[in-house]
């Protein structure tokens, strides 16, 4: 998964989170907010997901496929035309510029993440300048209660005059800092005081939220995840809260609510490193503590059932497609010796038995009703991955030219949009075919528009499959030359080779050539002609109008 769609799954898990949690805040346990927040988070750091039938990703792309594709079994009757490339050159290398550019987005996303990275940083180091003036506190009562409760952490009780709440800091050495005009005779509110802080210590909740900071530093730009940030820190103090009541009994609720009133909180609970005994919403911890009760096997059943069924749903990703459709029209490789009724009922996708699955979640998408591939919405015209092995062209309909964006080590991690240079030295063996010179939405001398189209290559590397591509017009006087690969006629090689009827496209660059096959309107023999180069380019456009679709075939030498 890449950045947007982690950041967009998050969202839509914080946004069922936030549903849950304001229906049923005062009838869970508290904890369960909390495992929630933090699965959460991992869906915001984790970049993959498992997926699971019972995703609600998967029912949206069910409905979306039932919406919108065919039944399988339908007939398409889709005319087609079969358009045969083929070209003499070796295999492409990767380009000299693989490694990707800097692209204006990752710089701002970069410098976000700096920013809010340092005002979290200075914000801590401004408060442990404070810290620092802290005093160590020399009370029998303090004592007492640090000698009951061994850690293997030693905890540290401090005063300061600069505070006027207590807070926790520190993972390895923690610190309980209270303020300095605290009422020390007072042991009933230095009990409460310090059990809170001790809650906070020994459930590690330092180290949950500086994770939290780091996904909000990450996913700054998401307003969601700030709603998450400021929420989970509210729950980590609810849910302490919480512990408290339960630890003194039901009897407690009122003397631990006015200790809080009393203690006139200020924080706000941005600091990564501290936990403050207070929040700015001190009512809705009041109102938590006053309507907090006893934990049932109900509640309990139903906070587990509640977790497992709220991450079920958003934090997995959908399941692979088990339509039928995809099985077995997608997926189809093309052979060049298919009459054009094979394709009346598929619907092939270029590149033959390559996936070209993987760049789905990078923005190439197959859309099935224009039988195109679309980048950002509009109409892909060249795709290009020397790595992967993947390549196709659309010359008709194509308005955008992309190519396969990795890493020094070869990995896939997006696609960018290539340059007029990359473009014009990947498609420069189709110079004299004429598809180049024809952009899409060209008018045709019959005014009908070229649109609809699609041009797939495959890169076979085999001799056979040109072998095979004419072989039905050996009765002509076209002839297949085994040691060059190539197809003649009068002993030429054979440039462009039009069959209007089935139809039929070859094309050669090193073709000297162009041949059309036709009824002869006298006697209806079918009969093969010399033609130029503008009369096949003519024939070109006009046997590629209306709905039709042309299967580009590359072979490889």
């Amino acid at each position: 998964m890449n950045l947007l769609q982690m950041s967009f799954s998050g969202a839509a898990f914080i946004t069922a989170v936030v549903i849950i949690r304001a229906v049923a805040i005062n009838k869970l346990p508290k904890k369960t907010f909390l495992v929630l927040w933090e699965l959460v988070i991992l869906r915001l750091l984790i970049p993959f997901s498992i997926p699971s039938m019972f995703s609600v990703y998967t029912l949206v792309t069910h409905s979306i496929s039932s919406t919108t594709l065919p039944e399988a079994g339908t007939d398409y009757n889709i005319p087609t035309m079969q358009v045969l490339f083929v070209t003499t050159q070796g295999a492409e290398q990767p380009p000299e510029n693989i490694l990707s550019s800097v692209s204006m987005w990752f710089i701002v996303w970069c410098a976000g993440i700096i920013l809010i990275a340092l005002f979290f940083v200075i914000s801590y180091l401004r408060c442990l300048i404070e810290f620092r003036t802290a005093l160590p506190v020399h009370n029998h009562y303090v004592e007492k209660w640090l000698a009951e409760r061994p850690l293997k952490r030693p905890i540290l009780v401090k005063q300061s005059d600069r505070i006027s709440a207590p807070l926790t800091y520190g993972i390895f050495r923690p610190v309980i800092l209270v303020p300095k005009k605290m009422d020390w005779k007072n042991e009933k509110q230095l009990q409460y005081v310090l059990s809170h802080e001790y809650v906070h210590i020994y459930r590690y909740d330092t180290v949950t939220k500086l994770i939290a900071t780091l996904a909000l530093c990450i996913h700054w730009f998401n307003p969601f995840v700030w709603v998450m940030y400021i929420l989970f820190n509210r729950d980590i103090e609810l849910a302490c809260d919480e512990s408290v009541i339960r630890q003194f009994g039901e009897k407690s609720k009122s003397a631990y609510s006015l200790m809080l009133i009393n203690m006139e909180a200020t924080k706000s609970g941005l600091l990564p490193f501290c936990n403050s005994f207070s929040k700015n919403a001190i009512e809705e911890r009041i109102t938590a503590i006053m309507k907090t009760k006893k934990t049932t096997i109900f509640s309990l059943v139903l906070a587990c059932l509640i977790v497992v069924g709220v991450a079920t749903a958003f934090a997995t990703s959908a399941q692979a497609n088990n339509n039928p459709i995809f099985e077995e029209q997608e997926y189809k490789p093309i052979h060049a010796s298919e009459n054009a009724s094979d394709y009346d009922t598929a619907a092939e996708l270029p590149g033959g038995n390559i996936d070209y699955g993987i760049y789905e979640e990078y923005g190439l998408i197959y859309d099935k009703n224009s039988k195109c591939y679309t980048y950002k919405g509009n109409v892909v015209r060249f795709f290009n991955d020397p790595v992967g092995g993947a390549s196709f062209t659309n010359f008709f309909t194509g308005t955008v030219d992309i190519e396969a964006e990795r890493d020094t080590n070869d990995k896939l991690i997006g696609i960018r949009e290539c340059t007029k240079e990359v473009y014009d030295r990947h498609t420069e063996k189709y110079e004299n075919s004429g598809l180049k010179s024809m952009p899409a939405g060209t008018s045709t001398e019959n005014g009908d528009m070229i649109r609809n189209h699609e041009s797939y290559s495959m890169e076979s590397g085999d001799k056979t499959e040109n072998m095979n591509t004419l072989q039905d017009y050996e009765s002509y006087g076209i002839v297949y030359h085994p040691k060059d690969g190539y197809w003649y006629y009068n002993d030429q090689i054979i440039g462009i080779f039009i069959d209007t009827k089935k139809p039929i496209i070859y094309f050669n660059n090193s073709g000297s050539i162009y041949l059309s096959i036709a009824e002869n309107s006298e006697n209806g023999v079918m009969e093969i002609k010399e033609i130029s180069e503008a009369e096949a380019q003519k024939l070109l456009r006009d046997n590629n109008s209306g709905n039709s679709a042309s299967f580009t075939v590359e072979t490889l030498k």
